[in-house]
């Protein structure tokens, strides 16, 4: 047995055929058959019901992908770890991260990442929380920062590195009542409802029952702000990354009780612990904790 053929069986349990693997793994269908031999030949079981056409796996066949997953995890692991150098990390990482992390945390990050590890390249790719967490699951990605999500997918784990309160923002000159009566009065600027933070928003209005009188929708904090201060409306935004800066115009009012949103890294179950997703993981952790407690000194100064 070897790692190819468990890497050709997992692609066939993908693809759905033979063919569909030998395209995924750019090989001719003949090798795909090969390999599927010499692996039952090895495991001394039939993997495959032959009298469909095309062949597809039997239930013997599936329960060995699960567990052919896991050793594909964990030799990829393995082989990113023996590529540590006492000099600093090598090799590619292709990382996802939402967008206000890409605006907010991404730079520095990758700032301290280069200067650590100037033999490690990363190639990065903004998206949405779910379209993310797919390409992760589906190794387009090797890591990604996220939202988190309601459902994960078993194959990967989601570990959490900052927490953000949602906050109602508004202008001062418009904060008047309780933030039911600012939702109600006023025009609602809201997230786009495919985003994370967008759906938890939602959610919440759903649960205290909050009517709000929609105006605008974007993916961006920073221009939901700037409508804000023009008094085009109220929002609910996430404090924690953002800064205000010396908005003083702008109050922001939190839920009672109050309502978080945690981001946190998503790999593969064999990848978390690789030293490059580590070194990705810790790296943001890092810049998030320093962007809330600026945030929170900020907010003391202020009262």
């Amino acid at each position: 047995m070897s790692i190819r053929q468990l890497r050709t069986l997992v692609a066939i349990a993908d693809g759905g055929s033979f063919n569909a693997a030998a395209q995924r793994l750019y090989i001719t269908q003949s090798a795909v058959s090969m390999q599927m031999k010499a692996l039952e030949v090895d495991m001394r079981a039939k993997l495959f019901d032959r009298a469909s056409r095309p062949p597809v796996l039997n239930a013997r066949g599936w329960r060995l992908v699960d567990e052919a997953r896991q050793i594909i995890e964990r030799y990829d692991a393995l082989r990113l770890l023996a590529s540590t150098s006492t000099a600093g990390l090598t090799g590619s990482l292709r990382l996802g991260v939402i967008p206000s992390v890409a605006t907010h945390l991404l730079p520095q990050t990758l700032s301290r990442l280069r200067a650590d590890h100037a033999s490690l390249r990363i190639q990065v790719q903004s998206g949405l929380s779910p379209e993310l967490a797919f390409k992760v699951e589906s190794k387009a990605l090797d890591v990604a920062i996220v939202t988190e999500l309601e459902r994960l997918d078993p194959a990967i784990v989601f570990e959490p590195i900052s927490k953000e309160e949602l906050k109602v923002v508004i202008h001062n000159d418009l904060a008047r009542g309780s933030i039911a009566d600012l939702l109600r009065a006023h025009p609602f600027i809201r997230f786009d409802p495919a985003m994370g933070v967008g759906r938890l928003i939602d959610a919440t209005l759903r649960e205290r029952r909050m009517p709000v009188n929609d105006f605008m929708e974007f993916d961006s904090i920073e221009t939901m702000v700037r409508m804000v201060k023009l008094k085009l409306g109220v929002a609910i935004i996430p404090v924690g990354l953002f800064s205000f800066g010396s908005a003083d115009e702008l109050r922001s009012i939190p839920f009672n009780p109050p309502v978080h949103r945690r981001i946190g890294v998503v790999a593969r179950r064999g990848m978390i612990d690789a030293p490059t997703v580590r070194a990705v993981t810790d790296a943001f952790e890092f810049f998030a904790t320093a962007s809330r407690t600026a945030a929170q000194v900020r907010s003391r100064k202020k009262q």
